[in-house]
């Protein structure tokens, strides 16, 4: 393979990687729930999603214990294939985190069907 082709693939593959799931959810404004992985039984509280692309921004509307209000978190939505979930990415080599979601030391993980942020 010639040096030129080389280049071309590896720079095709975090899109090919990336396309592996599409999104399920749209651009725009969504209603979120943040659920604990830690306390799965506790009452959920409100969030809500703004999404544009694979970004994704979680907001806290209602003042709470569990979060200030304002912006929670943000980061890129990636498709895990390991663990068949959405991830909070931050960068790139988030998509192969050994861990994710739950308490564990990777990426939170967004379930973008129920529409749940899971934390620990």
């Amino acid at each position: 393979m010639t040096g030129s082709r080389t280049l071309t693939l590896l720079c095709l593959l975090p899109l090919v990687v990336g396309a592996a799931e599409r999104l399920p959810i749209r651009d725009g404004e969504h209603a979120f729930r943040h659920r604990s992985a830690e306390h799965p039984n506790l009452p959920a509280h409100p969030l809500f999603a703004r999404v544009s692309g694979t970004r994704i921004v979680l907001v806290n509307r209602k003042p709470s214990s569990v979060f200030p209000l304002g912006i929670i978190a943000e980061g890129e939505l990636m498709w895990h294939a390991a663990s068949k979930q959405w991830i909070l990415g931050q960068n790139p080599v988030d998509r192969a985190a050994e861990e994710v979601g739950g308490c564990s030391d990777g990426p939170e993980v967004v379930d973008l069907r129920k529409r749940v942020y899971w934390t620990c």
